[in-house]
């Protein structure tokens, strides 16, 4: 009898739920997209304390492997090569998210086990500081192994490979497509075009880690005399994790200025599902400062544009990405907080460029054209194993 269970993901990446960023958020859309497809799906992440060896979320297996430590925030994981051979079972393929100093190891045991191996290229690493610096040199040759053995690497913008080394070196390998955007139910859409509008405060926020790479004193110079500009009282609304971020400290200065604001400023932690959409329908601006080459394309910008929110971002490779592809809103000069509030003014005043409808925003960014590459090679295996049979 010949195997008709459809190809199994394996999905690779250093941290995993409950930790919160851009990354781990996509990886768990594209694992749950291959449930919903009726795909075995699994994933394998270090395991920081206080988290499950093994567990199910959503219907995805998740392998943790043991954590001895860390260099800055990348996890050091003696057991990873068991853990992922273990995880193997069952899986026809593995996708690699990087940044990922283990990359290099789980694309070779990948190959030893006859996977085939797609790599995600989701951002670079930064070289903010010195820790990340060591971080970077050593995942540097673990990447380029991985980018040998790899099948094919998908890209979130071709404006992000355009200015990234590794993805010159594999040219040939690229597939463009953007990370696994979260879209919420039809009926919970668009909630911002509904809100009645008053002559109250305007509410601009903020959505994301409050780390170093998102550059936020850079919007708290800005937000000071935006309200000024616009002749309307401002406030700022920031939403994500603070204390529990890996390998940050950051996040002290942002709270401090926002308990010293008087409340112009204020911190609502992180919020998930309906809690975070709401917190989007709520706003009249989304804003995105980031400065590092870390962020190659703020999923936030697309979860905003979903509640009708529009965006000032920073004209960076990549993140510039949603605004350009929507005009729903302007993109700021990377790192002037003057053109910052200047940008952000003129959204609140005069409103964005354009507004993307919901078929639009699905066609650029649902989780069918985010995981196109993934389901072809599913597609292919599933193929090649009929033809076989």
């Amino acid at each position: 009898m010949p195997d008709t269970t459809p190809p199994g993901l394996l999905v690779c990446l250093s941290y995993y739920h409950p930790n919160v960023s851009g990354l781990t958020i996509s990886a768990a859309e594209q694992a749950e997209a291959f449930v919903r497809r009726g795909h075995p799906a699994a994933v394998i992440s270090a395991r920081p304390k206080g988290t499950k060896s093994r567990e199910v979320i959503n219907g995805v297996r998740v392998f943790r492997s043991w954590m001895a430590g860390r260099i800055g925030k990348a996890p050091l994981l003696p057991l990873y090569p068991l853990t992922m051979w273990r995880a193997l079972d069952g899986m026809a393929m593995v996708g690699i998210h990087m940044p990922c100093p283990e990359a290099g190891m789980a694309a070779l045991i990948a190959r030893l086990r006859g996977r085939r191996v797609m790599i995600s290229y989701v951002t670079s690493i930064s070289t903010a500081d010195r820790a990340t610096r060591i971080v970077r040199a050593i995942a540097g040759v673990s990447h380029l192994v991985a980018g040998v053995l790899a099948d094919r690497i998908q890209v979130v913008s071709k404006d992000y490979a355009d200015n990234s080394t590794f993805c010159r070196l594999f040219r040939r390998k690229l597939r463009y497509a953007v990370i696994p955007t979260p879209f919420p139910p039809e009926d919970q859409l668009f909630q911002a075009l509904k809100r009645p509008k008053g002559d109250g405060p305007l509410h601009i926020g903020y959505v994301g880690r409050l780390a170093r790479q998102k550059s936020l004193g850079v919007l708290l110079d800005a937000f000071e005399g935006l309200s000024d500009a616009v002749g309307r009282v401002v406030v700022l609304h920031l939403c994500g994790p603070a204390a529990d971020i890996i390998g940050e400290t950051d996040w002290q200065k942002t709270l401090q200025a926002a308990n010293a604001s008087d409340g112009r400023i204020r911190y609502h932690g992180v919020l998930h599902g309906t809690d975070l959409q709401a917190f989007y329908g709520g706003l009249d601006l989304m804003v995105l400062p980031s400065t590092d080459r870390q962020e190659s394309f703020g999923l936030v910008q697309v979860e905003a544009m979903l509640q009708g929110v529009p965006v000032v971002a920073s004209d960076l490779a990549g993140m510039r990405e949603p605004v350009r592809q929507t005009g729903m809103g302007l993109l700021s000069r990377t790192g002037d907080a003057d053109d910052l509030r200047a940008c952000m003014a003129k959204v609140l005043t005069e409103g964005p460029p354009e507004r993307a409808d919901l078929a639009r925003l699905r066609a650029l960014f649902g989780v069918d054209t985010a995981c196109a590459p993934y389901f072809e090679l599913a597609d292919e295996i599933a193929a090649r194993g009929k033809g076989q049979s």
